[in-house]
């Protein structure tokens, strides 16, 4: 599994957390990792696979679910799982739901904390799609 790496004797962490309180945060300040580069495309609430459910019309909460589990299928694919991601990034059409969104986030990946940027967008491939999210993966 790839983690946050403390860099011992900078005192980055301590700091960080002191000022920002980043331990609260849904992710990681920064991830070194090694292993096999996994880039995942950006992944939205639309069905990945034939027969897959539609989520493209759900709120944000259910939309975001989606694409992080099709990030998952895409992943595990590539013989990888989500602890081999090192980075997150979330495009949002609406900034003030990011509470919902951060909730699935943390459901989704538990303990596990990558490196992440959340990004307001004014619109995405379809109008009804209220969010996507693109990955990087280190496996291995």
């Amino acid at each position: 599994m790839n983690e946050p790496v403390e860099l011992r004797g900078a005192g980055w962490d301590s700091r960080l957390v002191a000022s920002t309180g980043s331990d609260a945060m849904p992710f990681a300040p920064a991830v070194v990792a090694s292993g096999r580069t996994v880039w995942l495309s950006g992944a939205t609430a639309f069905p990945l696979l034939p027969g897959d459910p539609d989520h493209s019309r759900g709120d944000i909460a259910e939309q975001t679910r989606a694409c992080l589990e099709n990030l998952r299928k895409v992943l595990e694919t590539a013989g990888g799982t989500i602890t081999d991601i090192v980075k997150v990034t979330i495009f949002n059409t609406d900034m003030d739901q990011q509470a919902a969104v951060n909730e699935v986030y943390r459901d989704f990946f538990g303990a596990h904390r990558p490196a992440r940027s959340h990004i307001g967008v004014q619109r995405l491939a379809d109008a009804g799609l209220k969010i996507e999210i693109e990955a990087v993966a280190a496996i291995g």
